[in-house]
């Protein structure tokens, strides 16, 4: 194709023009890349600014407002205010993840409030629900010993909380809310009694993701997953000698 003297010339000049703005753009994209990931980061690291651990801080800050509800007999409050409670409980983990705002502390803290709020709900079946309580009190020595022996193995390993977040540690949350609340409102304790049965499972599997894992780490979905990571961690230093 044969071009003139003037097309050639303004094929070039716009041509450049073209290539420069593409350049500008890729730049611009790049720029406004850099400042989301780098205000993400800030975020992550800035307690104030990490969305999920306020979550959690909003769920520990609750505690006093339920204990003081329990002890002034007010059932009808402390049910919503406990159902909002564990509502949060999914939430903040899910915003964690989306927003890759996990960090040590948030997982540490996430691992406390869990076990604040359910020292506060075995408070109120004592005083608000004793039936409840007396009923189901064999279960409820298995359950807090499920939570109280996990603990110890790991604070004697790694010096710190479990933490792990396992999936059966989370169906065992997601299920215990509402066999608390049937139990306690219709006293249909049957859901809770195999709630509290369930979290054997979820201790011992605990137990055993301590002992296979080389080094503390949170949130491992389960055993299987210690498992490929001592396995990894193996083969790396097998690698390096």
């Amino acid at each position: 194709m044969y071009l003139s003297p003037r097309e050639f010339a303004c094929s070039k000049l716009f041509g450049n023009v073209s290539d420069g703005l593409h350049t500008v753009n890729i730049k611009k994209g790049k720029t406004i890349t850099d400042r989301v990931i780098k205000n993400n980061q800030v975020a992550t690291q800035n307690f104030v600014l990490n969305l999920p651990n306020v979550i959690s801080s909003i769920r520990v800050a609750l505690v006093p407002v339920l204990v003081l509800l329990v002890i002034q007999n007010q059932a009808y409050i402390f049910l919503w205010i406990l159902a909002f409670s564990l509502c949060t409980d999914g939430i903040d983990g899910y915003l964690a993840r989306r927003l890759n705002q996990v960090t040590e502390f948030g997982i540490r803290l996430d691992s406390w409030a869990d076990l604040i709020t359910y020292t506060v709900m075995l408070f109120a079946l004592i005083r608000l629900w004793p039936e409840i309580f007396e009923s189901e009190s064999n279960y409820l020595v298995i359950a807090f010993s499920s939570w109280i022996v996990p603990l110890l193995v790991c604070q004697s390993r790694f010096s710190c909380f479990p933490s792990y977040h396992t999936l059966a540690a989370k169906i065992a949350a997601v299920s215990l809310a509402p066999a608390y609340f049937v139990a306690v409102i219709w006293g249909d304790a049957l859901m809770f009694r195999w709630v509290l049965m369930f979290y054997l499972w979820v201790a011992l599997e605990q137990v055993i993701i301590t002992a296979i894992l080389p080094r503390w780490q949170g949130n491992i979905s389960g055993f299987w997953a210690a498992a490929a990571i001592a396995r990894s961690d193996s083969e790396h230093q097998g690698n390096a000698e």
